[in-house]
C-alpha cells in the first residue's frame, strides 16, 4: 500500500481534497494508495499546543492553530502514524499531481531516510518521500513539548536541519510552474492560490528583512499600499486554468461534493465566486 499524507487544517481543507483527487486521478494503481488528511483542528495534540510560544528565526511565535499555516509542523506525525513502517508520501494542502506518484515510491533513497527539494540552502518540507523507519525519532508529542520548553526551534525541524536527505528534482515540487515537466505542482505563494481569490487575507505574514539592518519595513509597505489585504488571482493562466479543470473533474466524478464546496465557501474558506469562474469559457 502506499500512503499519502496531506498536511491541512479546516481552512486548507478543499485543496487537500482536490490534491487527493489528482493524486488518484494521474494513478496507474490508485486501489493501491491510501491518502490521509492530517487535520491540525482534529488533533489534541495542536489543539493543547495552541497559544503555546517557540523559537522561529530568533523570534518568540505564538502558535495559532486558526492560522492558515497552522498545519507545517504535522508533516513530523506521519512516520509516526504510519507505525514506522514502509515508506510515506507527506505533501501540503495546495499541492496537485500531474503524474503518478508511484515513481517516488519505487524511487531509491539510496540509504537516505527522506527525499525533499533543496531549497536555499536547507530543505522544503512541502513534499517529502520518508523512509518511515529510518524516522523513529519524530514523534509529535515529544517535538512539540521540545518546541515549547525552547530545547530546540521550528526553523531546525522545518529545515530538515538533523536528517540524512536526497535531493528530490523540482519538477516533483514545482512551485508555481507549470510546464511539460511538472509532475506536482506547487501553489506555494498563500495570496495566490486559485481557491481563495478577493478573500480577506488572513494568514501570519514573514517579516520583511530590516532595511539597513535596523529599519522596520512594514510600516513603509503599507503607506505604499504594496501589501494587499485580500487574496489574488494566480498570475499564470495556465495555472488557473489547472485548478479550475480540477475542480470541474473533482465535482463531475464525485470526489467533491456541491454541497462541500458551497458550505467551504460559506465558511470563508473558498472564493465565493467559484462556481460563475467554473462556468466561464476557458
Amino acid at each position: 500500500m502506499m500512503r499519502v499524507f496531506i498536511r491541512t487544517n479546516k481552512k486548507q481543507i478543499l485543496g487537500g481534497m482536490l490534491g487527493k483527487h489528482a493524486i488518484l486521478r494521474t494513478a496507474a494503481h490508485p486501489e493501491q494508495i491510501e491518502v490521509r488528511y492530517m487535520v491540525v483542528d482534529d488533533m489534541p495534540l495542536f489543539r493543547d499546543f495552541q497559544g503555546k510560544t517557540y523559537k522561529r528565526h530568533g523570534e518568540t511565535i505564538t502558535y495559532d492553530i486558526n492560522d492558515l499555516q497552522s498545519f507545517t509542523l504535522s508533516a513530523f506525525m506521519a512516520p509516526e502514524l504510519a507505525g514506522y513502517e514502509g515508506r510515506a508520501m507527506v505533501i501540503d494542502p495546495d499541492i496537485f499531481a500531474l503524474a503518478d506518484v508511484e515513481a517516488l515510491f519505487n524511487r531509491d533513497l539510496q540509504g537516505k531516510a527522506l527525499a525533499a527539494r533543496p531549497k536555499r540552502g536547507v530543505w522544503d518540507t512541502s513534499v517529502m518521500m520518508l523512509d518511515c523507519a529510518k524516522l523513529r525519532h519524530w514523534n509529535m508529542k515529544k517535538i512539540l513539548e521540545d518546541l515549547a520548553a525552547g530545547r530546540t526551534t521550528y526553523e531546525e525541524w522545518m529545515s530538515l536541519k538533523n536528517e540524512q536527505v536526497q535531493d528530490l528534482e523540482a519538477e516533483w515540487n514545482s512551485w508555481d510552474v507549470l510546464v511539460p515537466e511538472t509532475k506536482l505542482l506547487h501553489t506555494t505563494n498563500r495570496l495566490t492560490q486559485p481557491w481563495r481569490a478577493g478573500l480577506k487575507v488572513d494568514f501570519t505574514r514573514n517579516r520583511m528583512p530590516k532595511l539597513f539592518g535596523v529599519i522596520p519595513r512594514e510600516w513603509i509597505a503599507r503607506l505604499r499600499g504594496t501589501i494587499p489585504s485580500r487574496y489574488q488571482e494566480h498570475p499564470d493562466p495556465k495555472i488557473r486554468a489547472f485548478f479550475f479543470e480540477l475542480v470541474r473533474d473533482a465535482l463531475a466524478k464525485g470526489a467533491v461534493t456541491e454541497d462541500v464546496v458551497r458550505a467551504e465557501i460559506a465558511a470563508g474558506h473558498v472564493r465565493t465566486d467559484l462556481f460563475e469562474q467554473l462556468k466561464a469559457p476557458r
